[in-house]
């Protein structure tokens, strides 16, 4: 069997849009669509957080920024055979309105962590996947993601054309139902091929 972490933040945990931080059920949400399609072969670790950062401390609640967990995270997981990271909405939103490169170079440091990490098979790391956020209230992350995908040689997965994110109220940075249900689909399909 192999393993696959899922590290995000509110997209990932299931925040309904628009709601006062109420969840879609678990079968709703993409980790858990993602265990479906891939079937007994895989186990998929959901593990997300509502606020997560890839790298910022959040002046209101403890335990936001993604950089000092990952690490124990994977450990207490591992062996890891696919991290998935699918952060960075947090960061370029309103709190901490990050420039794009920032938040690009912001996931980048947890793709080197991972790596450092020694918590896939053997003691060896774990491949990476990172999932880009679709295009939201003015930001466009995927250039930026890619260059830096590029620069550090892991994989990418892009939602821009994928799955958006819906505007309900001041709520523009939300998955519904059916952008659940598109981000499983377009994971498990790259992950097939990268698992060929």
């Amino acid at each position: 069997m192999r393993t696959v972490l899922c590290f995000g933040d509110s997209n990932t945990w299931g925040y309904i849009p628009g709601s006062d931080g109420r969840r879609f059920p678990r079968e709703a949400r993409w980790p858990a669509q993602l265990q479906h399609s891939l079937g007994a072969e895989w186990e998929v670790i959901a593990e997300g957080l509502s606020g997560r950062t890839a790298a910022m401390d959040s002046p209101v609640s403890e335990g936001r920024n993604g950089l000092p967990y990952l690490v124990p995270c994977l450990h207490s997981h591992a062996p890891i055979d696919l991290l998935i990271i699918f952060l960075g909405t947090n960061d370029a939103g309103d709190r901490y309105a990050l420039p794009e490169r920032d938040v690009a170079g912001s996931v980048g440091r947890l793709v080197k962590v991972a790596r450092s990490a020694e918590a896939g098979p053997e003691g060896t790391a774990p491949a990476i996947l990172v999932v880009c956020p679709p295009p939201f209230d003015g930001h466009r992350l995927g250039p930026h993601f890619a260059e830096m995908c590029a620069e550090l040689g892991c994989d990418l997965l892009d939602l821009d054309g994928v799955a958006s994110y819906v505007e309900i109220g001041d709520d523009v940075e939300h998955l519904d139902e059916a952008a659940h249900a598109d981000v499983a689909a377009a994971v498990d399909a790259r992950i097939r091929r990268m698992f060929a």
